[in-house]
């Protein structure tokens, strides 16, 4: 059981890993972009929350698992 628990930790690692450089890139390139139209405005902080959702997620699934591996 802990084999299958240190594999899914070490998944959830690397997808949290991976997804907050992607909401850092997201941040880079939010800080240097030129206001669009609505549309493009609000489809970027869309996409924006949806990786911030995707970081908070992934760090309470990690958080969860590391307890049941101590």
């Amino acid at each position: 059981m802990t084999n299958n628990i240190n594999e899914i930790f070490e998944t959830k690692m690397a997808e949290l890993a991976a997804a907050q450089s992607e909401l850092d890139s997201w941040y880079e390139y939010d800080a240097r972009r030129p206001d669009g139209s609505g549309a493009q405005d609000q489809r970027h902080e869309a996409r924006g929350e949806s990786l911030r959702h995707k970081v908070f997620t992934l760090t309470q699934e990690v958080s969860q698992l590391q307890g049941q591996l101590c």
